[in-house]
């Protein structure tokens, strides 16, 4: 049996369009939906639907307030260990599921027992003939997507392809990935960055994870984004990115990583601003950020992407 775990947010109607497609998939599986704090009528649209669904077992565990992606995540992953299931899927709630995709997870998850992370392929919602990504892998400090925006005719490998990144839109693993606190995710970002520094785990520590190429789920792409101030979601992306290289690499490697990136930082700074000086000042605030913050914390990323006052001193 599958736990699967989605997190919510004043999303009712991306988590509700979810649950529908999940209560006509094959496969032995138990919902957990995780409201991470909604201020909306999340909690009570969700409820009713499970009332009016007994056919599906969906089970709502509703947080006091928003504790980020990692920790909602976390805590629902502890609700649903009780049960003890053979392994989990964290499943972003603005996805919508084919039929078969949970099956064709769990069969080649028992002929090929030697990859504990798996993810499906997935493509855009609103364009389903066209890749999100089919996982992808790491590299020096980055990540690249296999066939981001290409048509599925692209795709020759049959069966899978083995990764080293993955994304956690659609994240299938073995409960032994579990730490002792019975997390997964780390919660040193409470917005984003979490799948990037679970993929570098992963690798270092030589856990086999593959995209089975016949599970299929559809993304809407940046619907939880959709909200936030644009420099400041830049800038969220960027500290979270140069604290995680930090804090995994050794310093001379995260020293070139860094060098590296400066001018990709203060291009991207520069495009959303439009101005030079403005894009010198966040680089130097990132790089004094970046250098003293071991953790994003949950007043960083409002002050940065909601209230958008982060940058009010600079």
């Amino acid at each position: 049996m599958t736990a699967i775990i989605i997190l919510n947010w004043n999303g009712a109607d991306d988590t509700l369009a979810c649950l529908e497609s999940l209560a006509a998939a094959a496969g032995e599986f138990v919902v957990y939906v995780v409201d991470n704090g909604s201020a909306d009528d999340s909690v009570s649209r969700i409820q009713s639907w499970i009332d009016e669904h007994r056919e599906v077992d969906v089970r709502l565990v509703s947080l006091d307030r928003n504790y980020g992606f990692a920790k909602g995540n976390n805590m629902g992953l502890k609700a649903a260990s009780k049960l003890a299931p053979d392994n989990y899927l964290l499943l972003n709630n603005d996805t919508e599921v084919t039929p078969d995709f949970l099956v064709r997870l769990q069969e080649f998850s028992a002929r090929h027992p030697q990859y504990r992370v798996l993810t499906p392929k997935i493509n855009y919602y609103y364009d389903k003939q066209k890749i999100w990504n089919c996982g992808g892998r790491l590299f020096f400090g980055f990540r690249k997507y296999f066939y981001a925006g290409c048509p599925d005719s692209a795709v020759k490998e049959n069966g899978h392809i083995d990764i080293s990144f993955v994304t956690g839109c659609a994240l299938f693993f073995y409960p032994e990935l579990l730490n002792e606190h019975g997390h997964l995710l780390t919660e040193r970002f409470f917005f984003g960055e979490e799948d990037f520094e679970f993929s570098m785990r992963m690798q270092k520590g030589n856990i086999r994870v593959a995209c089975v190429l016949d599970s299929l789920i559809y993304h809407k792409v940046g619907a939880s984004g959709k909200r936030m101030h644009r420099p400041g979601k830049l800038y969220l992306h960027y500290l979270n990115r140069f604290i995680d290289v930090r804090l995994h690499k050794p310093a001379l490697f995260y020293t070139f990583w860094k060098i590296l990136n400066l001018p990709l930082c203060l291009r991207h700074f520069y495009m959303v601003n439009n101005s030079l000086g403005l894009a010198w000042r966040m680089m130097g605030r990132l790089l004094a950020d970046a250098a003293r913050k071991d953790r994003v914390t949950r007043d960083d990323f409002e002050s940065l992407v909601i209230r958008n006052d982060y940058f009010k001193n600079i």
